[in-house]
């Protein structure tokens, strides 16, 4: 009678032998390298308020990765002030002055980006201004000066550089969000604005997810830089001590998020808010 079951067992180890043997034979190749993707390095990204704290330290980051950054602000002396500080750390950037509520600037921007550099692949929406006040103190002109620097702003630079990613076949956009989506007392026109451009990542996801572009958001918490250190100490140590981990973000630690979705890796992952807040929406 034949052993089936040695049978098996020898013809199982003769098919891993071959397979070790083929494996020795192969180049020693990671994963990754085996991706079709093209490396960071051919990219181009357009990064707006990169003048501030937190849009240096994403401009930095994506730098890091080999991307050429276009670093737009509506100060031409901070843009170019970013811009110098990562071409002094061996990275390739471009300052350009634009006005994110203004269509027209905007424009214009992009176009001088494409000159430069004959394309662009990601963008990421970080200009905007806030303005807090109580409900019955809330006025038109700062209800609209916070939607139209945030929400219209994002939706500008989205249509100026979509085109462009459409002829690639390929493109990341990250729009900066907040946790103040959720309510903030105080935060009505700056929680408004960042629920609208929620919204208009998951509406351009869906339109523009056949072109190969994803688009997402990043919803930030407690940032230790930029406008939240305007807000008065007290209030902003009642926060901080709500907070599981036990302190605000770093720009870097919001980089991080932004870096990831605005890369090839993460090709999979569109109309999503990706919320970097240390656990303090934890319970809401």
């Amino acid at each position: 009678m034949v052993d089936r079951r040695s049978e098996a067992s020898q013809n199982g180890s003769a098919h891993f032998k071959r397979v070790v043997e083929a494996m020795g034979r192969a180049p020693n190749r990671s994963p990754r390298a085996l991706r079709p993707e093209a490396p960071e390095v051919d990219r181009v990204a357009i990064v707006t308020g990169a003048g501030g704290g937190l849009g240096e330290g994403v401009s930095a980051a994506l730098s890091r990765q080999g991307m050429s950054i276009v670093a737009v602000d509506i100060d031409g002396a901070r843009a170019q002030a970013a811009a110098d500080r990562l071409v002094a750390e061996g990275g390739t950037a471009l300052a350009l002055v634009a006005d994110a509520r203004d269509e027209r600037e905007v424009a214009d921007a992009v176009e001088k980006a494409v000159d430069r550099f004959q394309r662009v692949d990601v963008l990421v929406n970080l200009a905007g201004l806030m303005r807090n006040a109580v409900l019955t103190k809330v006025t038109d002109e700062d209800f609209l000066a916070v939607f139209h620097s945030q929400a219209l702003g994002s939706l500008h630079f989205m249509k100026a550089t979509v085109p462009h990613l459409k002829r690639l076949g390929y493109g990341r956009i990250v729009n900066i969000s907040s946790i103040a989506t959720r309510g903030t007392v105080a935060g009505v026109s700056y929680g408004a604005s960042k629920g609208a451009i929620e919204a208009m990542t998951r509406s351009a996801a869906l339109e523009l997810a056949q072109h190969g572009i994803t688009v997402n958001c990043v919803a930030p918490g407690l940032v230790s830089a930029g406008m939240f250190l305007t807000t008065p100490e007290a209030f902003r140590e009642q926060l901080v001590s709500r907070i599981p981990m036990g302190r605000m973000a770093t720009p870097d630690d919001v980089a991080a998020a932004v870096r990831f979705l605005a890369s090839s890796e993460a090709g999979y992952i569109t109309g999503q808010t990706l919320t970097v807040c240390g656990g303090l929406t934890l319970g809401f």
